[in-house]
């Protein structure tokens, strides 16, 4: 096209995938216009200043990367210029917080029957729970059920079902009523995900007593902006960025398409939208069957609480994360997930974030809860707190449910979407980056 607004690409939304579809194409060669509604780009993925915290710098949430090593960021890692792409230190080990310390999380079957945390009766069913699950797969492949129907048949302690409620809230954003089963043995390191042959599936079983622990995670030490600078600091001269333009209408013509917003219309061979799926009916038309199953996408809320410490605490002296509170009372919050952050802390202080997903309706009491949790279980914090910073959004654009995921090619010849609600690999920027390596195989064949 040669008008002077027309591009081969229009990518929709500044969020990590809309930035990496916009880098990946443009490194293509494709000229690209990225247009983003919102005054910054990143989305989930930036680090910032809180306004009224001076001095103090919080990541939006809490992220550990996941397959470092052999994951999507790895496989798009050469589309970054030389010196952009950026260091990471590893996230060793998830945690429990007991009364008495920490308990290690374990990453194989042995480990898991020598945790304490947990009934011994309750442990050795469990264990033959994921045994047969893990067999299951190998041999017949991936089949959709619940977490809950699998446990609920026997009879487990409140202490175990909540544990593995805990644990389905992390790795999907939903209970175990609604969380496969595939995305908890994959979330715990016991399988991975993707369609693979019944000899790799069954090859897979060894990480049932052979797991390699989480030296595949990883935390980007300038923050989690370092990876939203390090895309856009990459971008080639072909590829323009416009933000505080929002995309009102996208309409079909003649061998491609009309993406207009208040200030103009652009014109491309192929739109990539970025944004929450169950929105794009709203500004382009598409088949009704396709629009009633995007719209039944589910999502979850969270709430990360930042805590900024007078000084650094042994408590929080180590390289991982804690993911479940072993406690009883009420008002006290069972699933958390707390990470030590120590590289955005000011000089000589300490910072932890703690997160947890709530009713949006009831933040106040959220907040309360959560907080009084830490407190419990780590008295001397309350008293160390220097700053406290609190942010509620939704962490995925969908979380991994047994429900109908979109595919990244839509009905619409030339439209395509990517994000967290595109693919059900894994969660946050890993997810986001396996959706723009499946719409590059889409996009440019």
């Amino acid at each position: 096209m040669s008008d002077y607004n027309a591009y081969d690409a229009i990518v929709v939304g500044g969020g990590i995938s809309g930035l990496m579809s916009a880098l990946t194409l443009g490194k293509k060669g494709n000229s690209i216009l990225l247009l983003e509604k919102a005054d910054i780009l990143g989305g989930n993925c930036r680090t910032y200043e809180p306004v009224d915290c001076p001095g103090w710098r919080v990541d939006t949430g809490i992220h550990a990367i996941t397959e470092l090593i052999y994951g999507p960021l790895k496989q798009l890692k050469h589309y970054f210029d030389p010196g952009k792409f950026p260091a990471f230190r590893q996230h060793n080990d998830y945690y429990l917080r007991k009364k008495d310390g920490l308990e290690r999380f374990p990453s194989t079957l042995p480990g898991f029957l020598n945790m304490s945390a947990l009934p011994a009766k309750d442990k050795v069913i469990l264990a033959g729970d994921l045994l047969n699950t893990v067999i299951s797969r190998a041999v017949f492949g991936d089949k959709q059920k619940a977490v809950y129907d699998v446990i609920s048949k026997h009879r487990l302690s409140r202490k175990t079902m909540q544990f593995v409620d805990a644990l389905s809230y992390l790795l999907s954003g939903l209970s175990m009523e609604k969380t496969s089963v595939s995305r908890l043995v994959e979330g715990c390191g016991f399988s991975s995900g993707g369609k693979k042959g019944i000899i790799r599936r069954i090859a897979e079983m060894a990480k049932l007593f052979y797991n390699s622990d989480y030296r595949s995670q990883g935390y980007p030490l300038g923050g989690i902006q370092s990876i939203t600078d390090g895309v856009i600091s990459s971008f080639p001269k072909n590829v323009k960025h416009h933000t505080r333009e929002e995309v009102r209408q996208i309409g079909q013509v003649e061998n491609g398409f009309c993406v207009s917003t208040p200030e103009a219309d652009y014109f491309a061979d192929k739109v990539i939208y970025s944004g929450e799926v169950k929105k794009l009916p709203g500004i382009i038309e598409m088949p009704v069957k396709w629009s009633r199953q995007v719209k039944e996408l589910e999502q979850a809320t969270a709430m990360t609480i930042w805590l900024g410490l007078k000084k650094p605490m042994r408590e929080f002296n180590y390289n991982g994360s804690e993911v479940f509170c072993d406690v009883c009372d009420t008002d006290k919050e069972l699933f958390y997930w707390l990470m030590p952050v120590p590289e955005l802390a000011p000089r000589n202080k300490g910072l932890v974030g703690v997160s947890t997903i709530i009713d949006p309706k009831k933040c106040h009491d959220s907040e309360e809860k959560l907080l009084n949790t830490i407190y419990s279980m780590v008295p001397a914090v309350e008293k160390n707190i220097e700053m406290i910073h609190t942010q509620v959004m939704a962490p995925e654009k969908a979380s991994v449910s047994l429900n109908y995921f979109p595919s990244i090619k839509t009905p619409v010849k030339g439209l395509y979407v990517v994000g967290t609600d595109t693919d059900m690999r894994s969660m946050g920027i890993t997810r986001a980056g396996y959706s723009v390596l499946e719409m590059l195989k889409s996009a440019t064949n």
